[in-house]
C-alpha cells in the first residue's frame, strides 16, 4: 500500500513527530529510554496484548527526509517506510509505504485479500491520523 499526500506542517515537526512515537514505544517495550542519537540500526522485541512477539528494527532515520523500519513477526515481514518532502515553509510531502510479506503462501495470500477489502478504510484512518497530527502543530 503506498499513499502520498500534503499536510499543513512543516517536515521537521511532522518528523519529530513520529520520532518522539517511536521512543515511546521503545520505552514502553523496553522499560529503557530510547537512545538519544539516531535511531537508524535500533532493534527491539515488541509485544502486542493479543501475545504476538515481533523484532522491530529502525532501518531509516534520517531527519526530515525519511523514517523506515522491518518488523518481523512469526508469520509476517513488514517494512514501512515514511518519506518527506519540503512542498514550501509549512507544507511537507509525504508518501508513506508499507508492504507485507507472509512467511508461507497461505500468509501471503491472506495478507493480499485483506488489502483488497480493508485497504480503502486503512488508508482512510492513516490520512486521518497524519492529517491531526500536522494540525497540533498550530495548537
Amino acid at each position: 500500500m503506498q499513499i502520498k499526500m500534503t499536510l499543513k506542517a512543516p517536515v521537521d515537526y511532522l518528523y519529530q513527530q513520529l520520532i518522539d512515537s517511536a521512543q515511546a514505544d521503545i520505552q514502553q517495550q523496553t522499560g529503557r529510554p530510547a537512545p538519544k542519537q539516531s535511531l537508524q540500526g535500533f532493534q527491539y522485541e515488541k509485544k502486542w496484548h493479543n501475545g504476538m512477539v515481533g523484532s522491530l528494527k529502525v532501518t531509516h532515520a534520517e531527519p526530515g527526509v525519511r523514517y523506515a523500519y522491518e518488523l518481523e513477526t512469526p508469520h509476517d515481514h513488514y517494512l514501512v517506510d515514511y518519506q518527506f518532502t519540503r512542498d514550501g515553509d509549512n507544507d511537507a510531502g509525504l508518501t508513506y509505504a508499507e508492504t507485507f510479506l507472509g512467511k508461507d503462501k497461505k500468509t501471503d495470500a491472506n495478507n493480499r485479500i485483506g488489502v483488497m477489502l480493508l485497504g480503502w478504510f486503512r488508508k482512510r484512518r492513516f490520512k486521518k491520523m497524519m492529517g491531526q497530527m500536522a494540525a497540533t502543530y498550530y495548537q
